[in-house]
C-alpha cells in the first residue's frame, strides 16, 4: 500500500503540477500577454484607446460612463446630442483617441470604428472577413440562429426566403393591412385629446406584422410579443458582462444558474411552443399546408415542407426566422414612428409642410398606395432626419474571421469590431456643426453622404424589411397628418416650464421663497454638488456636532437665506421644505387627510414595497393594525429574554477582545433580535434577507436624487438600455421576495397549514393572510412587503441610534458613569433586567435622547399635498411635495439654544415645552410603530454593556457621519473596552 502512495506521488503529482502551470500560463497569456501584445501591435498602426485592465477589460468603465449619462437630464429640446447620452465611451474616446479606437470586451479586443468609408468596407465584406459577430447565451435564445444572426449557407437560404415575402409584388399586396391597421388606430383616438404615442405605435406595429408577415392579428400573437419582450430586457441587461475568469463562468453555470439563466430558459420554450400553435392553425391540426400563402410564414412553411433538401428548412429554423421577424420588425419601427412624430411636434413648420404635401398628393381621388408614398418627398427627408438623429439600430457589430487588412491597418483574426452607426450620424465633421439640429432640408438633394447614413446597415446584410418599415411609417404618418395636428402635450410643456414658474410666482407672494427654478433639473445638480462637497471631508471637532452642514447642506444653507420655510425644486416638482416645529406637527397629525405619505417609485418601491413605511388609505389602516397587535405591551415583554439573550451572545464575542466596531456588532445584534423576536428564527436563517437589502438600500440612496429628463423619454430609453441598477434592483427584488416566503414555508409547514399560534409578528401576518373574512385578509405579496418593511425598519433605525449613543458615551466618560452607576443600583443579582425596570433608568432615558436629537435615525420626512390646502398662513397647491428634516428641527439654536450642537442630556431632565421640537420617530398616526420595541432594545443593550465595560473611542476612529437611509458613520466606530 505505501508502495502505491509513493508511486502515485512519484508520477501523479508532477503531472498535476504540470498540468496546472500549463494551464497557468494558457491563461496569462489569454488573459494579460495577448491583450499587451494586440494593444501594442495596433498602437504602432496608429490605433489607441483606453489601457486594457485586468480580465475585466474596459467594460467597468464603460458601465460606469452608461450609469452617470442616463442620471443627468437633456435640456434641450431642439438640441439632439444623442451621443453623449447613449454612447459616452464612443462620445469621450474618439476626441482622445481619434475616429477609431481600441477598447476591450473583458480580454477581448473590439475595434470601434466611426470611419465611414472603413464601416462601408467592413459591411460590404466583399471578400467574407467580417462575418456577422457570433452570438452566444442569452442573445442565442432571442434570435436563434436566425436571418439576424445566422451566417454563411444558412444566411443565404432564409435571406432568399425573406426577400421572397417582401419582393415588389408581395409588399404591394400588405399595404391594405397596413392601412387598415393605423385606421383602426386613428379610431381609438377619436374623442380623444392626448395619446401616448410611443404605446400606440407598439400596438400599431404588432398589428401590422401579425396580420401582414403571419396572417393573424395582434390579439393572436400578443403573447409571443410580450414573452419577446421579457427575453429583450434579459438580454439587455446582460449585454455587457464579461466572464472574469475566461471559461470559470462556464464551469459555474453547471454548478449554479442565476434566475436569468431560468428565466431565459422557460421563455426561449414558451415562446417556441406558441409560435408552433400558429403555425399549427395555419397548417391545420393535420399537419397538410397547401403552399398558396405568399406571406412571411407563407414562405417559411413551402420551404418547411420542400422536398428538396437544398431548400429546406427545419422546424426550428421556421420558429427562429419567426422570432427575428416579430423582433426586427417591431421594435425598429415603433422607434422611428416614434421619434419622428416627436420632432414633428416640436416642429411645426415641417409638420405643416409634410401635411401640404400628403393632402395634395393623397386626396379622395388619390386613395394611399406605395407607389403614392414613394413620392412624398418632403415626408422622405423628415423621415431620413428622424432615421439620423434616432438611428433605431444605434450599433452594428462584426468580427474579423482571419488577418486581413482593413484600410491601412492590419487587425489579428477574432478581433470584434463594433461600428456605432449613432456616432457617424452625428458626426459634425461629416453632418456640419448643426448636425444635432433637426434640418430635414439636408436631404433634399443628393450631397454625398450616403455612405454616413446607415439606419438599416448597408451592404449585402442590409436590412430585408427596409422597404416594408418605410412604406408602414409613411402610410401611419400620412394618415395621421390627414386627420390631425399634433404637439407635445400641454401637460408637458405646462410641467417643465410654465407651471414651475406660476408655482414659484404664487409661493413668492405668500412669503416663501428659495432657490430659483431650473429648467428640468430643478435644483438638484445644486444639491448633489453640495451634499458631495460636505460628504468629501471628515469632521473635525468631536464635542461638537454640527451635522445639518454635513447631512442636509442644502437645507443649511437656504434656511439661512431664505428662512424657517422654503421653496426648492426636486426636477420639475416643487418642494416646500418646512423647518417651522408647529407647521411639522400639523403635517404630520393629518387631521384632515391632506398630507399623504409621499408616493414612492422605482427603487423605494423594490426597496419598501406597498408596505407599512409606504401604504396609504385602508390599506395603511390594515397593516397598522397587524403591526399594533404584535408590538402591544404583553407581546413586548415576552420579547424581553430575546433581546437579553441576543446581547449575551454579543457580549461573549466581545471577551478577550480590546477593540470593536461598535457599529458592525450592532448591526448583528438588531439583526438577530429582528430574527429572533417578529419572524421566530435567527440571524443566521435571516441573514441572506439582510444582506440583499442592504445591497438595494444602497441603490435607493445612490439614486435618490435623480430625476427624469425630458419626462417620458427616460421611459423609452430604459426599453433600450437599462442601467446596471435597473438590472441589480429587479434581482434582488425578486431573490428578496423568494427567501421571505421560504421563511413563511418553515413557519407553515411545507403543506402550507398554519395552526395560527403564533403571536410575533409573522404571526400576526399569517393570521391575516390565512383569514376566510375578506376585509381583514391580506395577499402573500402583503406579507413579503410588511417583512421588508420590518426587517428595514427594526435594523437600520436601532442599529443607527445604538451607535451614536455608545459613540457619545464613549467621549462624554462623565454621563458614561452616571448611566453606569443608574444601572448598577437598579440592576443587581436580585433584580433582572426587565421592561418596567429599563423604563426607570431616567439618566438613560436623558442620554438616549440626546443622542436621538444630535443623531436621528430618521432625519427627514416626506409628505404630499393631496388637494390644495391651508397649512399656516400658507396656501398649498395639490400634488406638492413637502420635506420635513427633522435634522434641522433637531439643530435649531433658537428652539435648543446655542449650545444646539453639544451633548447636553440634561436637556431632558424636565419638560421645557420642546417635546414638538423632538420627533426622531415621527409624530401623529404614522408615528414609528415599534417606537417602544427600539426604545427597550436599546436600553437593555446599554444596560448589559455599561455593566459589564467602561469603554473609549479608538485612535483609529475617523469621525465622518453619512447619510445611508439612517446617518451612519461611513468609516465604522471603533471601540476600546476595558472590563470592570
Amino acid at each position: 500500500m505505501e508502495l502505491v502512495i509513493i508511486l502515485f506521488l512519484f508520477f501523479c503529482l508532477p503531472c498535476s503540477l504540470f498540468l496546472s502551470l500549463v494551464s497557468l500560463i494558457s491563461f496569462l497569456n489569454r488573459a494579460w500577454l495577448k491583450p499587451i501584445m494586440i494593444q501594442s501591435s495596433m498602437s504602432r498602426q496608429g490605433v489607441n484607446g483606453p489601457p486594457y485592465r485586468f480580465l475585466h477589460g474596459n467594460t467597468k468603465e464603460i458601465n460606469h460612463m452608461r450609469n452617470e449619462a442616463l442620471g443627468t437630464s437633456m435640456e434641450l429640446l431642439s438640441h439632439h446630442q444623442l451621443l453623449p447620452r447613449i454612447m459616452p465611451h464612443v462620445y469621450s474616446w474618439t476626441k482622445i483617441h481619434g475616429m477609431n479606437f481600441l477598447n476591450w470586451y473583458g480580454t477581448r479586443p473590439q475595434l470601434v470604428i466611426t470611419d465611414p468609408e472603413l464601416v462601408k468596407e467592413v459591411l460590404s465584406n466583399k471578400e467574407g472577413a467580417y462575418p456577422k459577430k457570433f452570438i452566444q447565451s442569452y442573445a442565442k435564445k432571442f434570435l436563434g440562429n436566425s436571418i439576424l444572426s445566422s451566417q454563411g449557407e444558412k444566411w443565404v437560404k432564409t435571406r432568399k426566403l425573406a426577400n421572397q415575402a417582401f419582393h415588389g409584388g408581395s409588399l404591394k399586396a400588405m399595404i391594405p393591412a397596413m392601412i387598415h391597421s393605423v385606421e383602426v388606430m386613428l379610431q381609438r383616438w377619436r374623442d380623444v385629446k392626448e395619446v401616448d404615442a410611443f404605446q400606440e405605435f407598439k400596438l400599431l406595429t404588432s398589428e401590422v406584422i401579425s396580420r401582414t408577415a403571419f396572417g393573424s392579428s395582434y390579439v393572436e400573437g400578443k403573447n409571443v410579443f410580450d414573452m419577446l419582450t421579457k427575453l429583450g430586457l434579459i438580454v439587455n441587461r446582460n449585454n455587457f458582462k464579461v466572464s472574469s475568469i475566461p471559461g470559470l463562468d462556464f464551469f459555474c453555470s453547471k454548478l449554479w444558474r442565476t434566475s436569468d439563466d431560468i428565466e431565459s430558459d422557460k421563455l426561449e420554450q414558451a415562446i417556441k411552443e406558441a409560435i408552433i400553435e400558429l403555425i399549427r392553425k395555419r397548417e391545420g391540426r393535420g399537419g397538410h399546408f397547401n403552399g398558396s400563402d405568399d406571406d412571411f410564414l407563407g414562405s417559411l412553411l413551402n420551404a418547411f415542407h420542400d422536398s428538396d433538401l437544398s431548400r429546406k428548412i427545419t422546424i426550428d429554423d421556421v420558429v427562429d426566422e419567426c422570432k427575428a421577424f416579430y423582433v426586427g420588425g417591431h421594435e425598429t419601427i415603433t422607434s422611428s414612428l416614434t421619434w419622428t412624430v416627436f420632432l414633428l411636434a416640436i416642429h411645426t413648420d415641417w409638420q405643416d409642410k409634410a401635411r401640404k404635401e400628403v393632402t395634395e398628393l393623397l386626396d379622395q381621388h388619390n386613395p394611399i398606395t406605395l407607389d403614392g408614398v414613394s413620392r412624398l418627398k418632403q415626408m422622405a427627408m423628415v423621415v431620413n432626419e428622424s432615421l439620423r438623429l434616432y438611428p433605431p439600430v444605434f450599433n452594428l457589430t462584426r468580427e474579423v474571421e482571419k488577418e486581413t487588412k482593413l484600410g491601412n491597418y492590419i487587425f489579428p483574426a477574432n478581433m470584434a469590431l463594433s461600428l456605432p452607426i449613432l456616432a457617424i450620424h452625428h458626426n459634425p465633421l461629416l453632418w456640419g456643426e448643426d448636425c444635432h439640429l433637426f434640418k430635414p432640408e439636408r436631404f433634399a438633394a443628393d450631397h454625398g453622404l450616403a455612405k454616413a447614413f446607415l439606419p438599416f446597415g448597408s451592404g449585402p446584410r442590409t436590412c430585408v424589411g427596409l422597404n416594408f418599415a418605410a412604406a408602414e411609417i409613411k402610410i401611419a404618418l400620412s394618415m395621421i397628418l390627414r386627420r390631425y395636428r399634433f404637439s407635445l402635450s400641454p401637460s408637458f410643456l405646462n410641467r417643465v416650464w410654465l407651471k414651475p414658474i406660476m408655482i414659484q410666482s404664487s409661493m413668492g407672494r405668500q412669503g416663501v421663497n428659495g432657490p430659483p427654478y431650473r429648467f428640468l433639473h430643478g435644483n438638484t445638480k445644486e444639491i448633489n454638488h453640495m451634499r458631495t462637497e460636505a460628504l468629501s471631508t471628515s469632521m473635525e471637532l468631536l464635542s461638537h456636532h454640527q451635522l445639518l452642514p454635513r447631512i442636509m447642506p442644502h437645507v443649511y444653507s437656504w434656511t439661512k437665506i431664505h428662512g424657517t420655510n422654503f421653496l426648492n425644486w426636486y426636477g420639475t416638482r416643487p418642494q416646500l421644505v418646512i423647518t417651522d416645529p408647529e407647521l411639522v406637527k400639523e403635517v404630520l397629525s393629518n387631521k384632515e387627510g391632506a398630507y399623504q405619505k409621499k408616493f414612492i417609485q422605482s427603487y423605494a418601491k423594490k426597496f419598501l414595497g406597498n408596505s407599512i413605511l409606504s401604504s396609504q388609505g385602508e390599506k395603511w389602516v390594515k397593516t397598522r393594525k397587524l403591526a399594533n397587535q404584535a408590538f402591544h405591551g404583553g407581546s413586548l415583554k415576552a420579547m424581553i429574554p430575546a433581546m437579553i439573550d441576543s446581547v449575551e451572545v454579543m457580549l461573549q464575542r466581545w471577551r478577550d477582545v480590546k477593540e470593536i466596531d461598535a457599529f458592525q456588532e450592532f448591526k448583528l445584534l438588531t439583526s438577530e433580535v429582528i430574527s429572533r423576536t417578529a419572524f421566530g428564527s435567527s440571524y443566521v436563517e435571516g441573514k441572506n434577507v439582510f444582506d440583499m437589502l442592504t445591497k438595494l438600500g444602497l441603490i435607493v440612496n445612490r439614486n435618490n436624487f435623480k430625476v427624469s429628463s425630458i419626462p417620458g423619454l427616460d421611459f423609452f430609453c430604459s426599453k433600450l438600455w437599462r442601467t446596471s441598477d435597473d438590472i441589480e434592483s429587479d434581482k434582488l427584488e425578486q431573490a428578496i421576495k423568494e427567501a421571505i416566503i421560504e421563511l413563511i414555508r418553515k413557519r407553515e409547514g411545507r403543506d402550507g397549514y398554519y395552526n395560527g399560534s403564533d403571536d410575533d409578528f409573522l404571526g400576526s401576518l399569517l393570521n391575516a393572510f390565512h383569514d376566510s373574512d375578506l376585509s381583514r385578509k391580506i395577499t402573500i405579496d402583503d406579507v413579503v412587503d410588511e417583512c421588508k418593511a420590518f426587517y428595514v425598519g427594526g435594523h437600520e433605525t436601532i442599529t443607527s441610534s445604538l451607535a451614536w449613543t455608545v459613540f457619545l458615551l464613549a467621549i462624554h466618560t462623565d454621563w458614561q458613569d452616571k448611566a453606569r452607576k443608574e444601572v448598577l443600583e437598579l440592576f443587581d443579582q436580585h433584580n433582572p433586567i426587565t421592561l418596567d425596570g429599563v423604563s426607570r433608568l431616567k439618566q438613560m432615558a436623558m442620554v438616549v435622547n440626546e443622542s436621538l436629537r444630535l443623531y436621528p435615525p430618521v432625519f427627514n420626512l416626506t409628505r404630499e399635498v393631496e388637494r390644495e390646502t391651508k397649512l399656516g398662513n400658507y396656501l398649498l397647491p395639490a400634488n406638492m411635495a413637502l420635506s420635513l428634516p427633522i435634522l434641522a428641527i433637531h439643530h435649531n439654536p433658537l428652539l435648543w439654544g446655542e449650545d444646539c450642537h453639544l451633548f447636553k442630556p440634561e436637556r431632558f431632565a424636565a419638560d421645557h415645552g420642546l417635546a414638538k421640537a423632538f420627533l426622531p420617530f415621527g409624530s401623529g398616526p404614522r408615528t414609528c410603530v415599534g417606537l417602544n420595541f427600539a426604545a427597550a432594545e436599546i436600553k437593555i443593550a446599554l444596560s448589559m454593556i455599561l455593566r459589564r465595560y467602561r469603554f473609549s473611542l479608538s485612535p483609529s476612529y475617523v469621525h465622518a457621519p453619512f447619510n445611508m437611509l439612517t446617518i451612519r458613520p461611513k468609516h465604522g466606530l471603533q471601540i476600546l473596552l476595558h472590563p470592570l
